[in-house]
Parts: structure tokens; sequence; C-alpha cells
């Protein structure tokens, strides 16, 4: 399979893109053995590129005996960009994709996304809050973000695999009068499926839940969270939920204590 927005296919047209995008020089933000990403300038903008080069079969097996879902190529996030745009989820803007060969294990693939510039990830954005109260009102649009985007995608049968603040980029310049614009980004691991197993949305839910607890939310501020991602009464949500949201819990929880062994949650 190949897609090339018109600004690439103008100039890779009667090339072979995967020995284009492999030529590309620019940034690398990340580099391991089967992948790399990175930053880069064509014509006169900025994208980013990820490039896959087949993980193998000891990967594969490695990722199957340990019940992890290997990751084989970049269809994954081509797949769940195109899935967020039919959900009116804003995303990244795909301008490149190809794949080649069918041995899972030796696949090569890209996908090009345009770059999310002058925007900053919640992680970065609401670090300080648990010093510095944030607008009642950004707060309160930030939590119906989240939660309308999680009930959305989970209930449309896809999980992100990887949901931390990080992965949300709010666009400041294009949110206004408390009207926020937030990019859901990073999605190679996404998982789509027409039975989408309870496990998976507790590992997103908990994953959400765990980057969020030094930021200084409050119970009220959780009990929105869950009233909104249910659309139910948070009476109703917490009855009728059978043991999910002590699951998500009891998951963060053990989350933030490998990641923070020396402190204890108040």
């Amino acid at each position: 399979m190949r897609y090339l927005a018109p600004q690439f296919e103008a100039v890779w047209h009667d090339k072979d893109p995967f020995t284009e995008v492999s030529k590309l020089d620019g940034e690398i933000y990340r580099e391991v053995k089967s992948r790399r990403t990175l930053r880069f300038k064509f014509i006169d903008r900025y994208y980013f590129a990820k490039i896959h080069f087949g993980i193998g079969w000891r990967e594969i097996f490695k990722d199957i005996a340990q019940l992890r879902l290997p990751i084989i190529g970049a269809r994954n996030e081509w797949d769940a960009i195109k899935k967020l745009v039919e959900l009116d989820i804003d995303t990244m803007t795909p301008v490149a994709f190809s794949s080649q060969g069918f041995n899972p294990a030796r696949l090569k693939s890209f996908i090009v996304t345009e770059e999310l510039s002058d925007t900053i990830a919640l992680e970065d954005y609401c670090k300080s809050w648990h010093k510095h109260k944030p607008e009642f009102k950004i707060k309160l649009e930030l939590i119906r973000i989240l939660a309308n985007v999680s009930r959305i995608m989970h209930s449309s049968g896809m999980c992100h695999r990887d949901y931390y603040l990080c992965h949300f980029h709010l666009h400041p310049a294009r949110s206004q009068d408390g009207q926020l614009k937030v990019s859901l980004i990073d999605l190679h691991r996404a998982l789509i499926s027409n039975r989408l197993a309870k496990r998976w949305v507790i590992k997103d839910i908990a994953g959400l839940y765990f980057s969020a607890m030094d930021i200084g939310l409050s119970n009220r501020d959780l009990y929105r969270f869950i009233r909104l991602y249910t659309s139910r009464s948070l009476r109703e949500a917490l009855l009728d939920c059978d043991g999910f949201w002590g699951s998500v819990n009891a998951r963060a929880t053990k989350l933030y204590g490998k990641e923070n062994p020396a402190q204890e949650l108040t």
C-alpha cells in the first residue's frame, strides 16, 4: 500500500518512497534497531517520519510470550489516525505512508505526518497545577475533552495503549474563551478491534490517571471525569462498573509506585 500527499507525490512519483524516506536528513527523536523517528524539513514545512525496518521473528515471539501485541510496522498508526479522523477527534495529519512486503518479521514501512507546531504537551502544561491552580473553566474543559475523547475512542473499539498526558497536545493559539483544541498523538501502539477487551480499556484509563497523579487534581475532578466518561450519574457509574474503576485505580497506583519508589500517594 502507498499514499503520498501532493507535495510528496510531485517529488517521489517515479521513485521508491521507502528509499527516499530512508535518505531523509533531520533531527533524530528516537532510534532503535527496528524503528527511527525524525523531524525533517521538506520544501517549506516540517514533518515527522516514523520508519520501521522490520522487528524480526525473535521480537515477535518475545512480545507474544509476554502477552503483548507486537508492533510490526507503521500501518497501526495509519489506521489509528484514520479512525480518529472518522470519530472527529483531533490528531495528526498524515501526508505519506508506504508498506512493503508480506513477511511480518521483515516488513518495511513508514508514515509521515505534519508537525504539530506551537503546541504544548498536557504533561508540561499541567505540571505546575499542584502549586498554581489553573483557571477553573480551563481545568473543567480539559477534563471534559479528555473524558469525551476516551469515551468516544473506547466505545468505537479503539485503544491507544500508550495513553498519557504527554500524548495530548494543546494548541494555545487555537484555543480561545475556554474552547480548547487538543490533539492526540503517538498512535503506533493503537489497537482497533470489534471486540475490545476490558483490560485494554483499563490500561488506557489507568495510564491517563497515573500521568495526572501529581498535578493536583481533587476527588471532585476525578468524579467529573468518571461522570463524563460513562455519561451516567456518579452513583450509577460507581455502582454498575463491575470493578472497573477499582481496577483502574489499582493499576495506576502500581505504575506510580514503580516510577516513584520513594514516594507515597497522599
